[in-house]
């Protein structure tokens, strides 16, 4: 028993050693940026959705309206000096109920579905993240988010691809499907995440909130899943043989 409380609290020091040489580096690189507080949160996040994703429906879907509930919260006060407010509201109402629709609707097809789709959305947004900031270069669309770069889309795409190749041991469709598939997730959540930027650069705030430490707002930390949601519904509609256990 000492000995493997020994290996894990070898494990332990490992983990905790890398996190702080990656957090400190990507301080170095951009001192702007929390990273150890925006880590922190998606770890205490993260278990907790996992939980809901494989164990409890009635969580998930508590979870899914509790999300939209602030999701539009934040979206009524950040269009708040706009005119128009009931062209904004209608964008809104649909920008928020298509995508939470589809995560139930996907939720309650196939768990195995849901949780591909969290893991290439989580993934892309790790590795850009971390890519981006290491590895710098040429920027993706600066007039829309200045921090994102084309070194940081090529991580995600290169992490969502992994993920394809580890899925496809899971379903019917086969390597190459879900790769490709897996792929352009990825492509759609960084289209999503830009999205959501160009909104933000419309309405003039930097987040949609302040609800979660180092992510800002509901929207910021789920705005990779806004148009990926809808994709995986149509996919698990049109090829649903590919997605059979």
């Amino acid at each position: 028993m000492n000995k493997l409380l020994g290996i894990f609290q070898k494990l332990y020091f490992f983990v905790i050693s890398i996190f702080n040489k990656i957090t400190a580096q990507v301080h170095f690189l951009d001192p702007r940026e929390n990273t150890k507080q925006r880590i922190i949160s998606a770890l205490v996040m993260i278990p907790f959705a996992l939980y809901a994703i494989f164990y409890s429906k009635n969580l998930f879907l508590l979870l899914a309206i509790s999300m939209a509930m602030l999701m539009t919260v934040e979206w009524l006060d950040i269009i708040k000096n706009m005119p128009n407010q009931k062209k904004w509201r209608i964008i809104g109402f649909f920008y928020i109920l298509i995508p939470i629709y589809a995560v139930i609707k996907i939720r309650f097809y196939d768990v195995d579905v849901l949780f591909w789709m969290f893991a290439v959305i989580w993934a892309t947004d790790i590795f850009a993240f971390f890519a981006g900031k290491m590895l710098g270069g040429a920027k993706l669309a600066p007039s829309i988010s200045p921090n994102k770069t084309w070194s940081g889309l090529a991580g995600g795409v290169a992490a969502s691809a992994l993920i394809g190749l580890l899925s496809s041991f899971m379903f019917a469709g086969g390597l190459v499907f879900f790769v490709f598939i897996s792929i352009c997730l990825s492509l759609i959540e960084q289209a999503s995440d830009l999205l959501e930027s160009k909104f933000k650069r419309i309405f003039g705030v930097k987040d949609s909130g302040d609800i979660i430490p180092g992510h800002g707002g509901v929207l910021d930390r789920l705005d990779g899943l806004m148009l990926v949601a809808p994709f995986v519904l149509f996919l698990i509609t049109v090829f649903s043989s590919k997605f059979g256990g």
